[in-house]
């Protein structure tokens, strides 16, 4: 059984998509990296499918989240882990 659970357990950490927290940025912040690293930010309004919101295009890494802070923040995040 300890096998078992072993395997159960590789075989999570193999589908679960892991992420950095985001960064706390200021607005100052935000506004300075997106105008530096970021290529485009598009919004999405929601539909009864889909709850909308922004995704961040920056050197390559895509984003989202609900807000353009929470993107720029996550991208910021994901940005610094992959050129650390």
């Amino acid at each position: 059984m300890g096998n078992r659970v072993g395997r159960q357990s590789s075989w999570k950490e193999l589908w679960i998509e892991r992420h950095p927290a985001p960064l706390g940025l200021t607005d100052t912040e935000i506004l300075d990296w997106l105008g530096e690293y970021c290529d485009q930010a598009i919004y999405n309004r929601p539909t009864p499918h889909y709850r909308g919101g922004f995704i961040v295009y920056c050197n390559e890494i895509k984003t989202s989240g609900a807000t353009l802070r929470e993107a720029v923040c996550l991208a910021a995040a994901k940005w610094k882990e992959v050129n650390e």
